[in-house]
């Protein structure tokens, strides 16, 4: 099977051998468990550890299969596809990237249009094409375009780095720049249009597409405005406090509930480690769902739930201790 990543295969083994661990358990998003099978085997060949594969969703550093290993006596996770910002003691985590094989050079030039008339944009990508970033600038720049590449900062510790939940290298330039690039999938690049006030433009190297996000961004703003309004005129908050590694937040989800138990309102602590429409429907009474774990939940999966899911910032809005606008320049990332 022809594997279009760099699992770091010989990497991984020379950890193992290293750590001489026994028992593996490996973490991969759903991209690339297809290549898990051939993995597990060449380790299980080349070194005395037994693998696990595990199946479950696997959708961020924050989200780290440490209950599964545990279980298992595990003394090494093989985490895939995220760069680490938790820290984990026990058991230890491997961080890979599983770096892109994918070549830019078509999709890029689908993108020229975009830029047209632009002096200066911003650049940032996912760890799977960090490696590509110095020749995206050098062709951006004969077009005679300067860039930007998104600097460290929040839980990205590389250059160029951004993450599902926290576009902070992008507000950090954003006064800079005209436009921002972003290189990879629509889940990041719509994360990044909700986060900095600037147009944004998508060139996704698996559809081979260029795409503007700017009509995407304005459905996903009308829907977040509906959201707020209905949480307006509610009484009842359940405030979900996520237990996965790096979606625990105790400190805003009391503060939430303090805040708008302030303003007359209702408000129950939920405690969840997956949040899904099934382990949410049987609270029947609460009116309005409030997450402080994952916030790509409330944005990318609002027609899955049955009642609104807000963000915090969003619940101060709908208890009036913001304004609107002020959360459309802050963004909502």
């Amino acid at each position: 099977m022809t594997i279009p990543y760099d699992l770091e295969i010989e990497r991984l083994l020379n950890e193992i051998t290293q750590f001489k661990a026994k028992r593996i358990l490996i973490q991969m998003p759903d991209g690339l468990k297809p290549y898990g099978v051939s993995l597990s085997k060449v380790i299980e060949e080349k070194t005395s550890a037994e693998v696990f594969l595990s199946s479950s969703a696997c959708y961020g550093a924050c989200d780290i299969a440490i209950d599964q290993a545990r279980l298992l006596s595990v003394d090494l996770i093989v985490h895939y596809g995220h760069t680490q910002f938790a820290a984990i003691e026990n058991p230890r985590v491997l961080f890979l990237d599983a770096r892109s094989q994918l070549d830019l050079t078509s999709a890029l030039s689908k993108a020229e249009c975009e830029f047209s008339g632009l002096k200066k944009i911003g650049l940032a990508t996912t760890i799977q094409h960090l490696g590509e970033l110095d020749k995206v600038k050098e062709y951006l720049s004969r077009l005679g375009i300067e860039v930007v590449i998104a600097p460290l900062g929040g839980h990205s510790i590389r250059s160029g780095l951004i993450i599902g939940c926290d576009y902070t290298p992008l507000k950090m330039i954003a006064s800079e720049v005209e436009s921002f690039l972003i290189i990879g999938s629509q889940f990041h690049a719509l994360g990044a249009s909700l986060a900095v006030n600037k147009p944004v433009v998508l060139v996704d190297p698996y559809s081979n597409r260029v795409i503007d996000m700017k009509k995407t961004r304005e459905m996903i703003i009308l829907r977040r405005y509906a959201a707020i309004s209905k949480a307006k005129n509610a009484d009842i908050f359940g405030i979900i406090l996520g237990t996965k590694i790096g979606q625990y937040d105790p400190a805003t989800a009391f503060s939430l509930k303090e805040r708008t138990t302030a303003h007359g309102k209702a408000a129950t602590i939920i405690v969840a480690d997956e949040i899904s429409p099934n382990s949410l429907e049987n609270f029947s009474e609460v009116e309005i769902f409030v997450s402080t774990a994952c916030p790509r939940l409330a944005i990318d999966d609002t027609e899955r739930f049955a009642k609104p899911i807000l963000l915090p910032k969003e619940v101060l809005v709908a208890i009036g201790e913001l304004e609107w606008e002020t959360l459309l320049s802050q963004g909502f990332l």
